[in-house]
């Protein structure tokens, strides 16, 4: 009996033994030929995120299914590894990929419960599964995942596994990898993680949600003390750096990406292209890495630009009062008002803060930092009630007439004082390109992207009122007009004997000046002169001659009130429109995205945009004139030093180009930007390479200025989004769009060498009568000089007079091109001056625009 139970449990043994190798050598079979060749697993492609970057190397954006930084053996901290292996692995060292001790007790539990668990897995098999293999727990995957194990053991080494592991394993919150968990818990670079830290992220693995730090606090805690014990009793840390590790509280929080310069709306734009060219798989998983022409100098300088343009109109109009307040206040624990704040986003620098205390000329407050803050009265005395759009109330005498205790309101930090703030109604807009190729150099398409991600430079469309005026005055140049053309600036009446209405463009002063030479329209952006330009022109042309310098044609209609900017195009249209005159009458295309490249450094994409070569044209006359002039057989003409496709066309002419650049520097410095950039002491006035326009558009809903010198242009616009509120009486484009387009424009052209546009051949200088617009008299003391096309200068010569009235018309029109010793003539001009400054002081610059011709 008892020999034939031996027997019995003799075949049983060897049987299990047949079936256990048999099990393991088909499990080999199968999994040997799954196990990648030794390359791929040297030079593994991991998800990575698209990134995106400044021209001069800044990060700009981060987009991903994953966010991942592959790292080397070498930068991973040594606290983690050993945290790693004492924690997960102790024998990681000794064994070859299988930890036989480990997998004979998950034997003996198999056996007693029928589940395996994963306390057998090496840190080598758990590679392995992360690798090539889900998460399932069958026999089969994990007989494969030990084949997978050994056959690593055999190719790599054990820091090549710790590096595979390490950047490839989830830490929750789509951080893969230590380094990009290291920014999502810390916002810092894994170098600088402390020994707590390291302990933290090692015992996160153990389980992604149940001892996260940030979703469970208290079990991501003890799990962490754990991994310090398990160091201390494996002898990686000593006695000392335990016990003061384990005191060390919890510091993570979750971090957004990194990014070294704030371009939201750009990185935006990026992503939806970058996913058009090559889809969401690839845009978001495979590293790519994307260069654009954004200035990261640029970029900053338009950011502040843009937030302080919209906080000073904020201002002006007055204070809106909180955005709560809080109840039973006085009840509230310190605590529960931080818990209030915390749940408040902070917008762009503004951020919120509640009412501690009200005294005679101070408020104190609490930030969600927990700080006590102060705002002095420098800080408070401009908060007049808000009453509308174009009233204010009385200036406040005491700070509880601004706030009272238990009011949620917003604060910004100014020159290190704290002042009382809000978040403005009103919205901006602001782009810079290049003149010769379109490149943008910086975009904000908003006051804050992350409250409203509507790009206003890109999607908005604006009236651009006076703003479109430069380029009527182009078409009639091209019709034979010139700057010294007199046109009669008197009330105009347009009938529409069909429909029985009246259209009567004014100007805003009610006041009329007769025949007006085109400089002095354009400078003063006089309504009734573009009005009577466009009649002259033909409304069509004036239209067609838009559509050829690069303006939508289905965004405009062929009516007079074109000449006063009622199409709609957005501030990166108009952009681009100025940036024809810029360059000298070439047309580029706005682009951001400068090259494409992989992870690995293979380029993808480059942008080859159309570029302006000014010699071209010329070599291709030239080039013309040899080969009527010699035998083809024997001809040998340079040749152009670009592409024919890379060649920026010509639209207009340069000499007409030229001519209007030269009449928009007057804006600048005696026109309807004068007043404004004086009363912000501006450098801008001290430069002679600039010209710009203002634009305001009906009843001051929207307000711009574009402007330019050889190489840079841009536009700032501001307005409401909801196309129907005004900005408010005499919040001309002078005035609310200027100083965004100023303060850029200051900053991005400090220490750039002043460089005027060149006066091409074909232009030429001529003296005239300032009143008629002819050529001046012999020894006629008034003239002043003009620019005039080669084939357009004026053949009549002026009657000479000095009566007062051609005195008062020339200096009124251009006090700083007349030149004259004559004292009487200089005492007028001072005295011209100051009806002219006061004029623009109440604002009086530019009528706003009618939305329609009828």
């Amino acid at each position: 009996m008892t020999i034939n139970i031996l027997k019995k449990l003799a075949l049983f043994v060897i049987f299990i033994t047949i079936f256990v190798v048999m099990t393991i050598i088909g499990a080999f079979l199968y999994a040997t030929p799954q196990v990648p060749e030794i390359d791929s697993l040297k030079n593994v492609k991991l998800q990575t995120p698209m990134r995106i970057f400044t021209q001069d190397g800044k990060l700009i954006g981060e987009f991903g299914d994953v966010r991942r930084e592959p790292v080397t053996f070498e930068q991973i901290p040594e606290s983690f590894i050993n945290a790693l292996v004492a924690t997960e692995d102790q024998r990681f060292y000794e064994h070859s990929g299988v930890d036989f001790k480990g997998l004979l007790r998950v034997l003996k539990v198999a056996a007693t419960t029928g589940e395996f668990s994963e306390g057998a897995s090496t840190l080598t098999m758990q590679t392995a599964r992360n690798m090539f293999l889900t998460r399932d727990q069958r026999l089969k995957r994990k007989l494969i995942e030990m084949f997978l194990a050994v056959r690593m053991e055999q190719e790599l080494s054990k820091q090549q596994i710790l590096e595979l592991y390490t950047n490839k394993v989830h830490f929750s919150h789509r951080a893969y990898g230590l380094a990009a968990a290291s920014e999502v818990y810390y916002g810092k670079h894994l170098s600088d993680l402390t020994l707590p830290e390291a302990a933290m992220m090692a015992g996160l693995l153990k389980g992604e949600s149940a001892y996260n730090p940030i979703s469970n606090p208290e079990r991501a805690l003890g799990r962490r003390n754990l991994v310090l014990s398990r160091m201390l009793s494996e002898g990686y840390i000593d006695q000392d750096a335990y016990q003061l590790a384990i005191e060390t509280p919890l510091t993570a929080t979750k971090h957004a990406a990194d990014l070294d310069v704030s371009a939201p709306y750009v990185a935006e734009m990026v992503r939806l292209d970058v996913i058009n060219r090559f889809g969401r798989e690839t845009a978001y998983n495979h590293g790519l890495d994307i260069v654009t022409t954004i200035d990261s100098k640029h970029q900053e300088i338009a950011n502040n630009a843009l937030r302080q343009g919209l906080l000073e109109y904020d201002r002006r109009h007055g204070y809106k009062g909180p955005e709560q307040q809080i109840e039973d206040f006085s009840s509230k624990e310190t605590q529960q008002l931080l818990q209030i704040l915390n749940n408040t986003p902070t917008i762009a620098d503004l951020e919120p803060a509640i009412v501690l205390e009200v005294g005679d000329k101070s408020v104190k407050a609490l930030t969600k930092e927990g700080l006590d803050i102060t705002i002095p009265w420098e800080g408070l005395n401009w908060a007049a009630k808000f009453i509308s759009d174009s009233r204010i109330g009385h200036k406040p005498k005491t700070a509880s007439e601004v706030a009272s205790a238990g009011d949620l309101i917003r604060v910004i930090k100014v020159d290190d004082q704290w002042q009382l703030s809000q978040v403005p109604e009103a919205s901006a807009g602001f782009v810079s390109i290049r003149s010769k190729d379109g490149g943008i150099t910086s975009l904000v398409g908003g006051f804050d992207y992350f409250t409203n991600k509507f790009n206003l430079v890109t999607q908005a469309r604006r009236q651009p009122g006076s703003n479109i005026k430069p380029f009527i005055y182009g078409a009639a140049f091209s019709k034979g007009f010139t700057p010294a053309s007199l046109v009669n600036d008197a009330p105009y009446v347009k009938v529409n004997n069909e429909i029985d209405e009246v259209w009567r463009p004014q100007n805003d002063n009610l006041k009329y000046n007769g025949p007006t030479r085109l400089r002095v329209g354009l400078k003063r952006s006089i309504n009734t002169i573009s009005t009577r330009l466009i009649d002259s022109i033909g409304p069509a042309y004036a239209e067609d001659y838009l559509v050829k310098i690069g303006l939508p044609d289905e965004h405009m209609d062929p009516y007079q009130s074109l000449a006063l900017g009622t199409a709609s195009f957005t501030p990166l249209e108009m952009a681009t429109a100025y940036a024809v005159l810029a360059n000298g009458g070439y047309q580029v295309e706005p682009y951001y995205i400068e090259k494409v490249t992989t992870s690995y450094g293979d380029i993808l994409y480059q942008a080859t945009p159309k570029v302006v070569c000014e010699s071209c044209e010329q070599i291709r006359i030239n080039n013309q004139i040899r080969e009527a002039k010699y035998k083809p057989e024997i001809r040998n003409y340079p040749e152009l030093p670009l592409p024919e496709h890379k060649i920026a066309k010509e639209v207009i002419d340069p000499r007409d180009a030229f001519i209007l650049y030269d009449m928009m520097k007057d804006v600048i410095h005696s026109g309807t930007a004068t007043t404004q950039l004086k009363r912000r002491g501006s450098s801008l006035l001290e430069r002679h390479d600039l010209a710009g326009k203002t634009g305001t558009a009906n009843d001051y809903k929207d307000a711009w200025f574009s402007g330019f010198n050889d190489k840079l242009v841009a536009s700032a616009w501001m307005g409401f989004s909801d196309h129907r509120r005004s900005l408010g009486r005499y919040e001309y484009g002078g005035k609310a769009a200027l100083p965004i387009w100023a303060s850029f424009m200051e900053k991005a052209l400090d220490g750039v060498p002043e460089q005027e546009i060149i006066q091409p051949p074909g232009v030429v200088s001529a003296k005239i009568d300032p009143e008629t617009g002819k050529l001046a008299a012999l020894g006629q003391q008034n003239a002043i000089f003009e620019y005039f096309r080669d084939d357009n200068v004026p053949s009549e010569i002026s009657q000479s007079s000095t009566d007062f009235g051609r005195l008062y018309n020339g200096n009124r029109s251009d006090e700083s091109e007349n030149d004259t010793d004559n004292l009487e003539k200089e005492e007028l001009d001072q005295l011209i001056n100051s009806i002219q400054e006061d004029s623009l002081d109440e604002e009086q610059e530019e009528e706003p625009e009618p939305s329609s011709i009828f």
